[in-house]
């Protein structure tokens, strides 16, 4: 350059070869320019293919860091898709697990309730069958057996379990114990009848009572108390007395014996120690039957049961005789007129 320079700066004159010279110098010069920019050039090309292979390395390197992470992420979709398809399963096979569990427990309490109730049914059947036999034999005992040991049959059917028999079979015992009693009660109270006309007062007693245990209708109930409650007067159990008589006095007040059965329960209301009870009844039937034939013995009683309510029993005197029994005509049927 200072070879170009001494060139410029000298105003001589150039021979030919120097002006050559100088052509080839710039020659040179434009080469060794052009080879230092070509080598400039291939350094900035290297320099570029140096950076174009990192960037083509960290791209791959990002590559292969993506396929990992893809492969990671692929790895843990498979995962939590096989862990989810195995809790699905394990959730199915649960809930069909419990469901036939469920249905087998349904089934299991359906198999003990059907056992349950064919257990019963032939309980049932069972019990059924032993009341028809005892029905059929209780039947029998009323129908076949002779005489009062008939009653045996109505004690046995007091005893057996009705419940399990159909409503016609228990018609039919009903029917023929109600009748056996009717006919049974009737005998016993026409012999308790006959007994009270012959003064047999024990024998009264037991009739009576056996026909009023067969429960007979009202108005015979009612006769029947007042020939037990007389009875049981003339033998002096006074308390036994009471109730019956009291029972006919106030259920049968059209009775042509009714002054007498007021007669006897004034005298047994005193005995039993009831004084109010008696002067009340004694008072009633003086003031109801003024043409009675009991008249004097109702006033009589009336004295002796204020004189014992006063305490004055020293200057009574003599209880009035208890009254006798009425005479057969007029007690063998004391209902009413």
């Amino acid at each position: 350059m200072r070879e170009s320079a001494e060139i410029v700066t000298g105003p001589r004159k150039m021979s030919m070869p120097e002006q050559a010279k100088t052509e080839i110098d710039k020659e040179l010069a434009d080469l060794r320019r052009e080879v230092v920019e070509a080598r400039n050039l291939v350094i900035k090309s290297d320099n570029l293919l140096k950076n174009l292979h990192a960037e083509v390395k960290a791209v791959g390197k990002r590559h292969e860091d993506f396929q990992k992470r893809q492969w990671i992420s692929s790895a843990a979709a498979y995962v939590l898709f096989a862990v989810i398809a195995v809790g699905a399963a394990v959730m199915i096979t649960s809930a069909r697990s419990s469901s036939a569990t469920n249905e087998r427990e349904r089934l299991e309490k359906m198999v003990a309730d059907l056992t349950g109730q064919l257990e019963k049914q032939r309980a049932d059947t069972s019990a059924h069958q032993t009341a028809q036999r005892g029905a059929a034999e209780v039947y029998k005992m009323m129908t076949s057996l002779p005489g009062d040991e008939r009653l045996k049959g109505i004690d046995a059917l007091m005893k057996l379990d009705t419940s399990r028999l159909s409503s016609l079979e228990r018609q039919a015992l009903n029917d023929r114990a109600t009748s056996l009693r009717r006919e049974t009660g009737d005998a016993a109270f026409e012999r308790g009848k006959i007994a009270f006309r012959k003064n047999e007062m024990d024998q009264v007693v037991s009739e009576m009572e056996r026909f009023l245990a067969m429960n007979p209708p009202n108005e015979q109930a009612l006769d029947a108390s007042f020939f037990l409650g007389t009875a049981y007067n003339q033998l002096r159990k006074h308390d036994k007395a009471v109730p019956l008589l009291a029972r006919f006095v106030e259920g049968d007040r059209t009775s042509k014996t009714r002054d007498y059965a007021m007669l006897l329960l004034a005298q047994s209301y005193q005995e039993v120690g009831q004084m109010e009870k008696a002067l009340e009844t004694a008072r009633d039937a003086a003031g109801s039957y003024l043409n009675s034939q009991y008249q004097q013995q109702f006033r009589s009683r009336i004295a002796m049961v204020k004189r014992a309510m006063s305490g004055n029993t020293e200057a009574a005197g003599p209880p009035p005789a208890a009254p006798s029994a009425a005479p057969a005509q007029q007690v063998a049927s004391p209902a009413g007129q």
